[in-house]
This record gives structure tokens, sequence and C-alpha cells, in this order.
């Protein structure tokens, strides 16, 4: 009947510009989805009062179903792309219609290279995907992925941020690293002792997933997983590495991963996710356990010490969460973006011979890191050219709005500056896709804007682990320089890295 789908298409109208357009929704899932259920249940019953049977009450609730979400989803594409603030920026506009776009076109998990590909095509601002919050914060709905657990590195909580990074800072001080740096350099000299019986081809991506979780383990745990002796992956990488690569294309659109983890139980999509999650509460159970070890310290000590302090703000639940969710931080942190740098640092090396030989005649017996200007243009070139994390965390902006680049992004907006391709500027750096270690040092006239380069992020965002990833970085080159020479394997195509 007409009047079921014209009322199908006012609650699809009043379902938008009441409820859906005000406001952030990826956690409420749950709630929208009982909801309509409800509402399906309680139509489905009225409409039988007015049919002579449950099969054409069933039929009439269909069809205004069908015009429901016709007209739900035809309002919502048609506000976002003529009636949106944003809706003159520039850019693919499919991709202001729906973040499935996006999501679709970076399956791959290589968005970095398609957001590099859309700012040359479109120019420096380009419209990539909607986000229609209406929070007060300055950080993306990304940070919730973690829900119900937290860390100073996921959240969305300014003053719990704040409180946190403490321990963060303090974990990894000065002081603190003076302690894990000789660590470290054990670790990667064990490496180096490890590849040199035999003279067959080296797989470097498990070498240094050995060395980056050894390593991890030892600085944040207090001991290591003997992956290094063993030449062996440990269960919790795969976990980690398969979760991972679930979430990577839903940057764009987190509440497609939180509806994989409300559905989890029945479909088991998430199942990599929950093993990764029992992994790191199941080490730092063990870590609590021991309790502290002055003569071994690590990083966990400071966050176990918070977990204890907060007793009296915090129920124990609430607590739990946050020590857990800040272990799996420190966890994928400590041991996947920097297995990715590791990686990249020895492709580069065997790619360039040359350089590899300079930083040889660089290095000495006090192995200190500082006094090797080619060792850290190099360190600095691989993390410019193939920052650890490729497109980076994005941004909301405030109830004033942002201008950059003479074009004002409205308030609410979620802004990304990715940073492959803000690395790889004209305008920031001559020859922007070579490998030039000189310019970090003796050719400084090749950097011509340096706030370019943040490839762990700047302010008071700034990755706290950016010392332990270069001191890791560079310990590794210097333990296998010492002993090889890196080369790829014949037959290997660089163009594949």
């Amino acid at each position: 009947m007409v009047y079921l789908s014209a009322l199908g298409l006012l609650c699809g109208l009043v379902a938008h510009h009441g409820v859906f357009i005000r406001g952030e929704w990826h956690m409420r899932i749950a709630h929208i989805i009982v909801t309509h259920a409800a509402l399906c249940i309680a139509a489905l019953y009225f409409l039988y009062g007015s049919h002579d049977s449950w099969k054409d009450a069933l039929a009439a609730l269909t069809r205004i179903s069908a015009s429901y979400f016709s007209s739900l989803c035809t309002s919502i594409i048609t506000y976002r792309l003529f009636f949106h603030a944003t809706s003159s920026f520039p850019g693919p506009k499919l991709a202001g219609a729906t973040k499935l776009w996006h999501v679709f076109h970076t399956l791959d998990s290589k968005n970095f290279i398609f957001l590099q590909r859309l700012h040359r095509k479109y120019g420096p601002v380009v419209r990539t995907v909607l986000d229609e919050g209406r929070s007060q914060t300055t950080k993306d709905v990304w940070c919730d992925v973690l829900k119900p657990y937290e860390s100073a590195v996921f959240t969305r909580d300014v003053s719990l941020h704040k409180t946190w990074r403490r321990s963060w800072s303090q974990s990894v001080s000065n002081r603190r690293m003076d302690i894990y740096r000789p660590r470290i350099a054990a670790l990667a000299e064990r490496v180096s002792l490890s590849l040199l019986n035999g003279c067959a081809p080296v797989d470097v991506g498990e070498v240094m997933s050995w060395f980056s979780f050894d390593a991890m383990g030892d600085v944040l745990f207090g001991e290591d997983f003997g992956l290094i002796s063993s030449r062996s992956l440990h269960p919790g990488i795969a976990s980690r590495d398969k979760a991972l690569s679930l979430l990577g294309p839903l940057e764009g659109a987190i509440w497609i991963a939180r509806l994989g983890f409300l559905l989890n139980p029945i479909l088991g999509w998430a199942q990599a996710w929950y093993d990764m999650l029992a992994f790191c509460e199941e080490q730092t159970r063990k870590r609590t356990q021991r309790g502290e070890c002055l003569s071994k310290p690590d990083m966990a000590s400071f966050f176990i010490q918070e977990h204890r302090q907060d007793s009296e703000i915090r129920d124990k639940q609430s607590r739990d969460h946050l020590l857990s969710g800040t272990m799996v931080s420190a966890v994928v942190a400590g041991s996947d973006t920097t297995r990715a740098s590791l990686i990249v640092l020895c492709w580069f090396l065997a790619k360039y011979p040359i350089h590899a030989e300079r930083v040889r005649s660089e290095i000495r017996d006090d192995e200190n890191i500082d006094t090797m200007p080619h060792l850290n243009g190099v360190i600095n070139e691989v993390l410019r050219l193939v920052p650890p994390a490729m497109t980076g965390n994005s941004r909301i902006t405030g109830p004033r709005g942002l201008e950059i680049g003479g074009i004002f992004n409205p308030p609410f907006t979620k802004v990304t500056a990715p940073k492959y391709p803000i690395m790889r500027m004209e305008s920031a750096f001559m020859f922007p896709d070579e490998f030039l270690p000189e310019r970090w040092y003796s050719r400084p006239e090749l950097i011509l804007d340096e706030r370019a380069f943040g490839p762990f992020g700047f302010g008071n965002r700034l990755c706290v682990g950016k010392a332990l990833a270069r001191a890791e970085l560079g310990c590794i080159a210097m333990a296998l320089l010492k002993r090889f020479s890196i080369r790829f394997t014949p037959g290997y195509d660089p163009s594949t890295m």
C-alpha cells in the first residue's frame, strides 16, 4: 500500500535528520541493532491487527522497512554530497558519499599509496572520507578501537592521556634508555652471531621478528621470549599480525570493526584480535606476579605502579582495562612498527652498498650512535621514505574549525596529515624520492622544510618510543654491518618491497 511506503520514507528522513546526523554512533552498534529489532517486532504486532494473517503483516513490514532504509540512505548520501560543510572540497564524489568507498580501495592495507595518488590528483587538501561527529575532542574515533580497553595512546580523554603519558615518559626517560640501550645492543649482537653459521639466504622479515619481539619483551616485561636463540616465531606474533591486518583497511570506518567485535561470538571474524588481547593480558599477569625486579628495570613496572595508585579514583575493572590496553599498545608499537622499520633499514642497506660501507667505517668500539652522522642520516632517510606509521592518526577539528593552507576546515571535521606523502613532497625535500642520508648532516640544503619530517609525530603527541626505536635501528645496523655485507638474494626484485 502507498501509505506504508510513505510511512517508511518519512521514518527514514526523521531517523537521519533527527538522530543519526547528530553525534557519534560507532560505539552504539548494539543499541542501533537492538532498537531497530524492537521496533520491527512492535510494528509487526501492530500490523497484524490490521491484516488477515502474519504473512500479510510481514509483507507490509517488509515494504515499510525497504522504504525506510532507502529513504535513510538516500537522505544521508544527498546531505553528504550537496549540503555537508565539506561538500565543496576537491576529491572523489563517492568518497564523500560513503566511507565504504575508501575501505574498498584500501583492502590491501596500502592506504598511504592510495592517499598519495589522491593528493597528486586533487591537490594538498582532499576530501576522502566523511565523519559527522559532534565531539569536542581533538582525537579521531579510531582511538575507540580498543574499548573497553584504554591507554595513553588509544584514548580520547585528554586528562587520562596527560596522566598516563607521564608513566610512558618515565619508562623511556634518558636515564632508563641508558639502561635499556646495552640490553638492546646485546640482543642485536645475538642476532648477528646467530647468522654466522651457514651462507644460505636469510629471511630478513623473520629475523627482525625475532629481534623486535625479543627486544619488546626485554624492555617492556623484563625478559625476552628467546626467539633469537630458538630461531622461531612466537604464536603471539601470528595473532598480532592477523589482528592488525583485519583492522588496517578499516581506519576510515571504525564502526565495521566494532560490528565485527560485536558479532565475533557468532562469526569469529575478530578472533585474532581477542587472541592478541589474551596474549598481552597473560604476559601482564606473569609480570605482575613477579613483582618489582630492581636488577632488570622495565617499562611495565611504571604501568603496574600507576595501576595500583589509581585504586582510589578508579574501580578495579576500569584499572585492569587501562593496564591491559597500555600493554597492548606497548606490544604493538614495540614489536610491529619497529619490525617494519628494521626490515626497511636492511632493504636500503642492501640496495645502496655504498651507504652500508660508510656506516661500517663509522663503527667504533664504544658504539655511540650519536657520534655516527651517516648512520643517523641513514636512519632518518629510512624513517622519512618509509615511516613506521605510513598514514598516521587523524584528528577532529574543534568548535571553531581549523584553517590549513588557506582552506578552512569546518568544526568537527576529521583531518588526516598522511606521513608518507608529506615526507615525499617536493616543497619539503629536494629529490624527495631519493635515498640521500647526507641531507641530514652534510647537505642540509636538500631539506627545504624540516617541519615535514615527523615520523614519530609532534608536540605532546610525539611517540614516547622514539628513542627506543632509533636505538634498535642503530644497534641492529652496527651489529650486522660489523660482520656481514647485506645483499639481495639472487632473483629478488627490489620493487616488490
